[in-house]
């Protein structure tokens, strides 16, 4: 059986080099962000991004749901993977950044795909529950001690054979040290455990970036 490789720093440099496509207005938007100083940690990678838009793109998705949205980088890759007439809805709880998100969505054409919420994100999936919305795709990227109710609600409103991708799954390795006993650490272990478990999806937890868990609704 194969072993995970280490990811020493040769192989991060290697990574950083050749683990993505290269994308001019995605550096922009990765340069003014990181201006914004601490915050910035806030926003994916750029190899999450382009496996969002590939993830987008191959599973024929129409209608995508963001919790969590910062300077807009996942909502521009996920606008990408969709169709002309697909639709993204992205909520976050503040307009802080939005300008900066929406500079660029118009820079790359995107605009008319993606429709910004500002609210609390169990709040507006609830809504969206009552409404009976459905989503071929949600992805999760916001308050970490909300991820378990973000989990379920975001099953409620997902199509059957939808994907739930969530960011931060590894927690920046906290996860698997046992010294790290914090609320948002612990949350994060619980639910990589309760969705290891979960009949109601398929799933895997891929090391990428600060890890990502990949769910798939079963019919």
């Amino acid at each position: 059986m194969s072993e995970q490789v280490e990811i020493n720093q040769d192989l991060k440099k290697y990574l950083q080099e050749l683990g993505y496509r290269k994308d001019t207005l995605v550096d922009e938007l990765a340069s003014e962000t990181k201006k914004l100083g601490k915050v910035a940690r806030m926003q994916i990678a750029k190899e999450q991004g382009q496996f969002l838009e590939i993830i987008v793109k191959i599973s024929n998705a129409k209608s995508c749901l963001e919790i969590g949205r910062f300077t807009g980088l996942s909502t521009l890759y996920m606008a990408r993977g969709l169709p002309k007439d697909g639709k993204i809805v992205t909520v976050d709880t503040s307009d802080e950044f939005l300008p900066i998100a929406e500079k660029y969505w118009d820079q790359d054409d995107q605009v008319s795909k993606i429709k910004s919420i500002i609210g609390d994100g169990t709040e507006v999936m609830q809504s969206f529950i009552d409404r009976q919305y459905i989503f071929d795709i949600i992805f999760i990227d916001a308050d970490k001690n909300n991820y378990p109710n973000y989990y379920e609600l975001g099953l409620k409103l997902l199509s059957a054979n939808g994907i739930i991708l969530i960011d931060n799954m590894l927690w920046h390795g906290d996860v698997a040290n046992k010294k790290k006993q914090n609320k948002a650490t612990n949350t994060i272990r619980k639910l990589n455990l309760k969705i290891q478990k979960d009949k109601r999806v398929d799933y895997v937890l891929l090391p990428l970036s600060d890890g990502i868990s990949f769910i798939r609704k079963k019919d």
